[in-house]
């Protein structure tokens, strides 16, 4: 019986997959050496929803999609490798080492494996965590990769974000920043940005708060560490719009119950979200 329900709604959700496949993996940019097929890409959505169905995650398999489709983009002669920082239970882990798998790609997972650090008190996201939340061992991420995943294409780097991101020292194509804190957030787009491929992405799953994204319009971090204007965030405020029903603020979500955003953005290192038109300096 567990089995036939299991299959029933799989196949419940195949129509669903496919109109989600059509709309956001539709691309003419899509590289013809990997051979994606509408079926494979159907087939892969339909894996990538059985990882969250089965793992323990607060990413949507709609964004797990996005993912895929700028790295399908990327030409393979373009080198690089994707880093995912905060893993939980390695949900999107999973699918990242299947999408690095099909590209032909290194997934480099960066975590503490023992949970959310105690938080500083001037990080205004304290406030909804504590010390512990979160917390994936690195065992039992392996073994969800290994089941659901590809672990050969993964390496896991065991540490606070402070003490292991300083030392990366590699190109990266893509990230996927999942780390609740301004402090974490703060630290990690500082370390990886400098590892940035020229048209590399970095993707946020918090990024609703409109003051937690701030970060990537703010003028005084772009100067200070990159010598550059902020380059912006596609789904600031938001998220992605990716078949959900949100206008938002995020603090009014108990307003609006049937309201539902899909957490995650995105920038790139060739974007930018400067604002320099002040007619009356300009005349």
């Amino acid at each position: 019986m567990k089995n036939f329900l299991a299959i029933f709604r799989t196949m419940i959700n195949v129509p669903t997959v496919i109109s989600v496949v059509i709309h956001i993996l539709d691309s003419k940019k899509i590289q013809p050496s990997y051979n994606i097929t509408m079926l494979k890409k159907i087939l892969f959505a339909l894996k990538i929803l059985r990882i969250n169905r089965k793992i323990q995650s607060g990413t949507s398999f709609r964004v797990h999609l996005v993912m895929l489709l700028k790295l399908l983009e990327i030409s393979p002669e373009i080198k690089g490798d994707v880093i995912e920082c905060g893993t939980w239970k390695g949900a999107t882990a999973c699918s990242l080492s299947l999408m690095c798998k099909l590209t032909g790609r290194k997934l480099i997972i960066c975590d503490s494996f023992e949970g959310l650090p105690e938080p500083k008190k001037s990080d205004r996201q304290a406030r909804d965590y504590k010390k512990g939340d979160y917390a994936g061992t690195l065992e039992e991420v392996k073994k969800n990769i290994s089941k659901y995943g590809a672990i050969e294409c993964c390496e896991f780097v065991k540490g606070w974000f402070s003490d292991t991101l300083p030392q990366l020292n590699r190109s990266i194509l893509l990230a996927y920043v999942d780390v609740d804190y301004e402090d974490s957030l703060y630290t990690c787009i500082k370390y990886i940005w400098s590892n940035l491929t020229e048209n590399g992405f970095i993707f946020i799953d918090e990024c609703l708060d409109t003051d937690y994204i701030a970060l990537f319009y703010s003028e005084k971090f772009w100067r200070k560490n990159f010598n550059r204007t902020p380059p912006g965030l596609i789904g600031a405020g938001t998220g992605l719009a990716l078949g959900t029903f949100y206008i938002g603020p995020w603090k009014e979500r108990l307003e609006h119950p049937k309201q539902a955003a899909v957490n995650g953005a995105y920038t790139m290192k060739s974007m930018s979200g400067y604002w320099s038109y002040y007619p009356a300096e300009n005349q």
